[in-house]
């Protein structure tokens, strides 16, 4: 007896200073004493259980780390044979069940770091339903309201240890958690006096009163600038609140009663939500608030929002609170329209075609108010309805009884890889990998003479661009403008490039007080026509356009000024027509009947008024005016000497002077108007 205490006082502290080579001596000396293995390791595994109980009696500080170090000791003790292979999962869950929630939640790493190690071949089989009764005890222990993080933790562990044809996750006969009630005010006189109190307040709260708003905000409200006020009525509240009890338990919607009940208080609810809608953000606002929402959820989440009469108008101006009911409803739709083997047969659980079709409509709706509401309500709708669309395929593998999906695996043997043959290198065959990239390269004997190749100039000629834009210019062919070549974007781009290189005129020097072209269709139409005079093939069409539109112009300068003559000598005749009638001699019009000779003093007077028409002048009489500049100084000096070589070789007849003068209007109403005064002068 004395012999095993002290054997046993020096595995205790082997374990305790976590000694494989100690453990190791006394694990080999007690095989020989006892000479039976399964004793001496059940002695160990109730040893190191034991260190586990003292491990939990350090600080809390320190309880992770000694348990981290105590659990590696022990999974190291199981891989060499010193325990059984059950005892590192019992030793954790022993550590678990006498520590608090707050020391759980640090010392569950180790079960997920684990995981791996624990879904070994050796080891699955023992620890599949430890670990499972390990969390639900856990889970037992948490508050779903206070401990929704780290519930969601342990059920997210699970999904992923747990293999996927284990059933004890899934809800396989369908039930639904008929225990969670909604309370709310269904006394009817309360949440109108509630809700009347809301009201009075929100009416006797003045505007200026913002400034101390932000001082009443509680935690994880967001404050909303102009949000609009919805209005509340008790029926209402009491018609929104209602639905939760078909939301808990679906079934009662089978019943035509219910669903009747249920119809009218969502038509109502669904209703008021459209008529206030949530207003949109801004680009720049959207992703302030998707970045301020979600620093809240960080921080606060309530599973059960509070049902306050007060509170509902404030609810529905949330755009989560908006999601959360409305996606509860569809998953109500999609589970009222679902084929279930587990619906009870005998209550006839299918909707008639008026209720499907009242499902149908009122799930597109809700799809549609989710996609009104911000932030970023349509990409919400299509991550949405690609999570139903796996919640129906999950459905579907439920009702054909869970079966493994690993079957539908290829179970045929893998190919082994066949290794290309490999060809002998020979220098006269080129090979370059690939047929294309061999016979481009053998292409030609000589690669870089078969680039310069004249079959590899794509460019096109200058005279074969033009050659169309050209006809197009031509008035006979009556292109419209709108079917021109020239409008074209990409035309003009190619033009540019290819004038740029090859036609003398595009850039050319040009007068520094010369206006900058801005018009590149202009400026290319002009390059194009000038480049072509250039071209032999062009030239003589150019040149005869360019005839007939002189003769053209001519023709009609000729009739223009035909026009012109006539008409001012209709309207001297009329003038003179009235003046022969008046009692007083006409001075509006030279004297038809008599034609004084002109004065030099008449001729000075003239070529005063008619200095600024010198070049006019000149052009009209017929006198080069580039030899009057050399030797007159002014304006008027030059008309003077262009007025006086006319009258000298025409004679001095005013009448005559203005015959000559009446092809230019504003040369010729200067002219009669001074002739006028001359005329009044003399008489």
């Amino acid at each position: 007896m004395k012999i095993w205490s002290v054997s046993r006082r020096k595995m205790e502290e082997a374990i305790a200073n976590r000694n494989f080579d100690d453990l190791r001596e006394l694990f080999k000396a007690e095989k020989k004493t006892v000479k039976d293995d399964e004793f001496v390791i059940v002695k160990i595994d109730g040893l190191l259980k034991k260190r586990g109980y003292r491990v939990m009696e350090v600080p809390s500080e320190q309880k992770e780390e000694f348990a981290r170090l105590h659990f590696n000791f022990v999974m190291n003790c199981t891989k060499l044979g010193y325990c059984s292979k059950s005892t590192p999962i019992l030793t954790l869950q022993d550590i678990l069940e006498v520590s608090s929630i707050e020391e759980c939640k640090h010392l569950f790493g180790l079960v997920e770091e684990n995981m791996n190690e624990f879904k070994q071949p050796g080891f699955i089989e023992t620890y599949q339903n430890i670990i499972l009764r390990l969390c639900n005890d856990l889970l037992r222990r948490l508050s779903r309201t206070a401990e929704t993080s780290f519930c969601g933790r342990i059920m997210f562990f699970l999904s992923r240890f747990l293999p996927l044809t284990e059933k004890s996750g899934v809800n396989f006969m369908g039930h639904f958690n008929t225990l969670n009630i909604t309370t709310f005010e269904e006394n009817e006189p309360t949440a109108e006096s509630l809700l009347a109190a809301t009201s009075s307040h929100h009416a006797a709260t003045p505007s200026g009163a913002a400034a101390g708003a932000e001082e009443d905000m509680e935690t994880g409200e967001i404050e909303e600038e102009a949000a609009k006020e919805i209005i509340v009525t008790p029926e209402m509240y009491r018609q929104f609140w209602s639905l939760q009890k078909f939301m808990s338990n679906p079934n009662l919607l089978y019943e035509k009663e219910k669903f009747v009940v249920f119809k009218k208080d969502l038509t109502a609810v669904l209703s008021l939500m459209t008529a206030n809608k949530l207003e949109k953000f801004a680009a720049e606002d959207e992703s302030e608030v998707a970045e301020s929402r979600k620093k809240i959820n960080n921080d606060v989440f309530f599973t059960k929002y509070l049902t306050s009469p007060k509170l509902l108008a404030l609810q529905l101006n949330d755009s989560s609170f908006r999601r959360n009911f409305l996606i509860q409803t569809i998953i109500i739709f999609q589970y009222l329209n679902a084929e279930s083997r587990f619906k009870p047969p005998a209550k006839k659980m299918v909707l008639n075609e008026e209720q499907s079709k009242f499902v149908h409509d009122y799930e597109d709706k809700c799809y549609r108010l989710l996609s009104d509401t911000m932030p970023r309500g349509t990409a919400f709708v299509a991550g949405l309805k690609r999570i139903m669309q796996r919640e129906t395929e999950w459905n579907q593998w439920k009702n054909s009884n869970c079966p493994d999906l690993s079957e539908k695996a290829d179970k045929g043997a893998m190919q082994m890889y066949k290794k290309r043959q490999r060809v002998p290198f020979n220098p006269n065959n080129l090979d370059l990998g690939t047929p294309e990239l061999t016979k481009l390269w053998t292409y030609e004997p000589d690669v870089l003479k078969a680039c310069k190749s004249d079959k590899r100039k794509f460019i096109p000629t200058l005279a074969d661009f033009i050659r169309d834009p050209l006809d197009e210019m031509d008035p006979e062919q009556q292109v419209e403008e709108q079917y021109k070549s020239i409008n074209e974007v990409s035309f003009q781009w190619r033009a540019a490039r290819l004038l740029m290189h090859k036609a003398p005129g595009y850039v050319s020097k040009t007068e520094p007080k010369a206006d900058p072209t801005t018009n590149m269709r202009d400026f290319l139409e002009r390059t194009m026509y000038n480049t072509g005079k250039t071209i032999d093939e062009f030239k003589s069409g150019i040149e005869e356009r360019e005839r007939r539109d002189a003769e053209k112009r001519a023709a009609s300068g000729e009739k223009k000024e035909a026009e012109a003559r006539k008409k001012v000598e209709e309207s001297l005749k009329r003038k003179l027509d009235t003046n022969t009638k008046s009692t007083t001699i006409a001075v509006s019009s030279p004297n038809p009947y008599t034609d004084p000779p002109l004065t030099d003093e008449n001729l000075r007077q003239l070529a005063t008024d008619l200095s600024k028409f010198s070049k006019k002048l000149a052009k009209l009489v017929g006198i080069d005016e580039e030899s009057l500049q050399k030797t007159s100084s002014s304006e008027e000096d030059r008309c003077y000497r262009i007025l006086k070589e006319w009258a000298e070789r025409n004679g001095k007849s005013g009448r005559s002077l203005l015959n000559l003068l009446i092809a230019d209007l504003d040369v010729i109403e200067v002219a009669t108007a001074t002739m006028k005064k001359i005329h009044e002068t003399s008489t």
